[in-house]
């Protein structure tokens, strides 16, 4: 089977390592060529693990023609079976892709974001009727783009959870400790980590007004934000605010990390503060190193988190809510063992790579 992976959003964020991660697994039993922003943040990694990849310039805009006549040669000369796409934009280049192509491949895509108003009209009817299978990340995606589609879609929309890869390996508590004194912690310190793109929808601030009341509380909560700034103020505000609230020892960044996982280990606990994310990859990958979560009570995390069982659930942009989950899981030692095990078994039956590619491969060729 000859597969395409299509995204070209310049972004490196969870959907697009997830291109990254879909043509590492895929390539493994069988031949994966990916198309992929000229200048975007994917290039990097895919020249380090010398993946097959092109690079296309052409902007997104509603119908693109030039790039799509483009794509369709690219699909006609390399005898390919599937075009797999992820980001939303790309679908009108997609599906003009096929529309052009002689061998009018499979046309399969893998929906992260969620949808909120009606695409039943002659454009994405359009699109949508070149589209062979979407794969929704969360049953609450299922419910959105068959509420939101033609009916007639409803047959090709299937739910396919995230997979997570098992952890490169399980750091041993001497090196636990080694990172944790490299933020200068103490014994009895709580550390929270959050794990993602710093921007305000990811909501760090909110983890630096519950340390803020922690302080005020003299309850030893500690935050470690990791993860790459995007455009704007939004980064030295929040270092502006952590020196202003003397909060230089509470708070600690660290920028994007290869192994995010390891870091992980370092915590006690990890934290998704985003009003309403669709699915939560960054807590599955917590779960599958034994490091308890809470996360917000929206979107796909519900699917994730049964509550005070594999993690604990907060109402978005509540600081007294998440402070009080971070106390009962700092003063109940356990409660929070339990829950990291529960949250580590739930992942691996139910959101581990080594099924997640499986049945795409299954879905590829069907």
């Amino acid at each position: 089977m000859n597969i395409l992976e299509l995204c070209l959003s310049p972004a490196l964020g969870g959907l697009e390592l997830y291109v990254y991660r879909s043509a590492l697994h895929l390539s493994k039993t069988g031949k994966v060529f990916t198309v992929i922003k000229e200048g975007g943040k994917l290039k990097a990694l895919f020249e380090r693990e010398g993946l097959f990849f092109s690079t296309e310039k052409t902007l997104f805009h509603s119908f693109p023609i030039a790039a799509a006549i483009r794509l369709a040669a690219l699909i006609d000369a390399r005898n390919i079976d599937v075009v797999h796409l992820h980001w939303g934009k790309d679908l009108a280049l997609a599906a003009l892709s096929k529309y052009f192509s002689k061998s009018k491949p499979r046309l399969v895509y893998t929906r992260q974001m969620k949808m909120t108003r009606s695409k039943d009209d002659f454009y994405h009817n359009f699109l949508y009727g070149q589209m062979d299978l979407m794969l929704c990340i969360t049953d609450k995606l299922v419910t959105e783009a068959k509420a939101f589609l033609n009916d007639q879609y409803e047959t090709k929309i299937k739910r396919l959870y995230y997979g997570v890869d098992a952890p490169h390996r399980l750091l041993t508590r001497a090196e636990k400790l080694i990172l944790r004194q490299g933020f200068g912690l103490k014994s009895g310190d709580f550390l929270v980590g959050l794990f993602g793109r710093i921007e305000e929808n990811k909501r760090q601030h909110l983890l630096v007004d519950v340390i803020v009341l922690a302080k005020k509380k003299a309850i030893g909560l500690r935050g470690l934000i990791v993860g790459h700034a995007m455009k704007g103020p939004y980064l030295e505000n929040l270092k502006t605010r952590v020196e202003d609230e003397d909060l230089k020892n509470e708070i600690f960044f660290k920028d994007f990390v290869d192994r995010p996982q390891e870091w992980m280990q370092a915590c006690d606990c990890m934290v998704l503060a985003t009003p309403e994310e669709t699915f939560g990859l960054v807590l599955i990958e917590a779960m599958r190193v034994g490091v308890p979560i809470v996360g917000t009570n929206r979107g796909g995390v519900p699917e994730i988190i049964d509550h005070e069982v594999t993690g604990m659930l907060f109402e978005p942009d509540d600081v007294e809510g998440l402070y009080q989950c971070l106390h009962t899981l700092k003063t109940d030692e356990d409660l929070r063992t339990k829950m990291a095990e529960a949250g580590r078994i739930k992942a691996e039956y139910l959101f581990a790579s080594e099924g997640h590619f499986v049945q795409l491969r299954e879905y590829l060729k069907h």
